[in-house]
């Protein structure tokens, strides 16, 4: 049943600054040009986060990981990253500037000690983070041990009355205030919840009921049209994680699933349910499906402490300074990187000759994915003791890659282009031109599905590459297909296994482990049928991303998983 929201929408916001004296302190003047381009060298301080230096060079985080992919992995003090020059040498506030000058008897001073966070400060002090960065810009640059920074402000002392002088007695002298105590920061953890035997589990995907009610079925059927994508796509999501909570029900475990026909670019109803006093009754949260609507339900979540779960999105930036949020889909970078990891794990042994191929400089998307699969693959490569010779080399076409090929060895070629007509051209004169040597493709799984090339050339070049699902696996799912059938018709999209598998990994960790298992995931990977489930995340102030991927050959003209995890 999917049920309405209320029209009411209160919106209501408090905050005011507060100016405190500052040092000024300036970009780093370690600047070098690499390849052509200018960069700060930046190196991190002690307690210094990517975020606060993100904010500091005006750099954007996508960016920063493109050209810095050991950031996948978080920071450490001492670490030096590159950060693109722009000129610019803006002074801003110091993260070092001198509390000792606020006025000590108007507000109150706290001393951070080691993993202290400004979530858990502003709790603490029953703050908004808001306020408490009103009170002190610099925590923007981050937080260090031993730094003291005002936490809000005392209450006006009542002027005291003196007292009638006395003969021969001294005038009352009134005792300073004592100093404020330093908690130990080492108990502000995420607040641990009892397990129950019934959760309220909301579930927000884009039906679009409004509009798809309206459709002449009847008309689709008769022009041989499909039923709009997005609704389609919705509901074998729906379907499938509810199979899911039917399969996992008991005496001991119940469901309420709460639905909600919410598109992403509908701001009004997510606003609604945002402010719904339902809203704070929820166990966990799934959804929206992408980012836009995401990203305010998140922010909603994250202020009620309830773990939410985004199913498809890519973008890791949802993830930051949201310790509440876990990501499914793994990125394009992090498929990338999985791809190299597998390359050296499986296919570099010794006389091996690996060739990264460019198709064309103007793409900068294929040149982005070129850059960062070259610098991830040669530091995992010296990080082994690899020699300078085993690492990999960048050619330009089908040319290029003729000049560097080296006969009587096997030559690795990796291919990043999304240009499906090049790829199809380029893979059929690249074997022709290997004929039966030893030569193994690899790239984008889109490559595997385009019907312009040859199936007999992608088995000649054992095509290799990484995927977020398990593409061979869908036959293990012969108990849950039939009954979608019967109702729906038609056989399953991989939504329906997606929904599925979802479903069944957080509920079933939430009816075993309790609610608490959502601040563990690094520590429950696990295989389903569809997806791998397997959890990082560089810091405790950030959402985990899953980073679970499959890696696909062809083989004796057939596709199959690789055992590579």
């Amino acid at each position: 049943m999917i049920k309405c929201l209320p029209n009411k929408i209160l919106l209501s916001s408090l905050f005011f600054m507060l100016t405190i004296t500052l040092n000024s302190q300036t970009k780093s003047n370690n600047i070098q040009t690499i390849d052509g381009k200018k960069y700060y060298i930046h190196k991190f301080e002690k307690g210094q986060s990517l975020y606060a230096v993100s904010k500091f060079y005006a750099a954007n985080l996508d960016q920063l990981y493109l050209l810095n992919p050991e950031l996948k992995n978080g920071v450490k003090a001492g670490q030096e990253i590159k950060i693109p020059y722009t000129g610019a040498e803006s002074a801003i506030v110091s993260n070092t500037a001198s509390v000792d000058a606020t006025d000590t008897l108007k507000y109150l001073r706290y001393k951070i000690t080691k993993g202290e966070t400004v979530y858990s400060i502003s709790k603490k002090y029953n703050l908004s983070e808001k306020q408490l960065n009103a009170y002190n810009p610099t925590l923007s640059l981050g937080l260090k041990e031993g730094q003291w920074i005002v936490v809000g402000e005392k209450s006006k002392p009542k002027t005291p009355q003196k007292e009638p002088k006395k003969e021969n007695k001294p005038n009352v002298v009134l005792k300073e205030k004592p100093p404020v105590p330093v908690v130990d920061s080492s108990l502000l953890k995420p607040p641990s919840k009892p397990k129950k035997i019934a959760y309220n589990i909301a579930l927000i995907l884009p039906f679009k009921l409004d509009q798809t009610l309206d459709l002449d079925v009847y008309s689709l059927v008769k022009a041989n049209a499909n039923f709009p994508a997005v609704p389609a796509l919705a509901v074998d999501f729906y379907l499938g994680f509810k199979r899911a909570v039917d399969s996992l029900t008991a005496k001991d475990f119940e469901v309420n699933l709460e639905l909600y026909d919410i598109d992403d670019k509908d701001s009004l109803k997510l606003v609604q349910l945002a402010m719904d006093p339902k809203f704070k009754e929820f166990d966990m949260i799934f959804g929206p499906l992408h980012a836009a609507g995401f990203k305010s339900i998140s922010k909603k979540a994250k202020e009620l402490r309830i773990p939410i779960v985004s199913p498809v999105t890519k973008q890791n930036k949802i993830l930051y300074n949201n310790s509440y949020i876990s990501k499914i889909n793994p990125s394009e970078f992090t498929l990338l990187e999985s791809l190299a990891d597998y390359c050296i794990d499986s296919l570099v042994k010794s006389n091996v000759n690996v060739m990264l191929m460019t198709a064309s400089e103007k793409d900068r998307k294929e040149m982005a994915f070129v850059a960062a699969f070259k610098k991830y693959f040669n530091e995992k490569q010296k990080q082994l003791g690899k020699p300078l010779r085993d690492t990999i080399k960048t050619v330009k076409g089908l040319a290029g890659l003729k000049a560097s090929f080296i006969a009587n060895e096997k030559n690795i070629v990796v291919f990043l282009s999304s240009n499906q007509v090049f790829i199809s051209d380029f893979t059929t004169q690249l074997a022709v031109f290997a004929g039966k040597k030893d030569v193994t493709l690899c790239g984008w799984e889109s490559s595997s599905s385009n019907e312009n090339i040859d199936q007999e050339y992608l088995n000649q070049l054992n095509y290799t590459f990484p995927d977020r699902y398990n593409l061979v696996n869908a036959p293990s799912y012969s108990l849950i297909v039939p009954g979608y059938e019967a109702q729906q018709g038609t056989y399953p999209s991989e939504y329906y296994f997606i929904g599925f598998d979802i479903a069944y990994y957080y509920l079933k960790n939430l009816r075993d482990i309790g609610p608490d298992f959502v601040h563990t995931l690094n520590t429950l990977p696990l295989e389903t049928n569809y997806l791998r489930f397997k959890f990082t995340r560089p810091d405790a102030g950030t959402g985990f991303d899953n980073r679970g991927v499959f890696i696909f050959k062809y083989n004796n003209y057939k596709l199959e998983k690789t055992g590579w995890k």
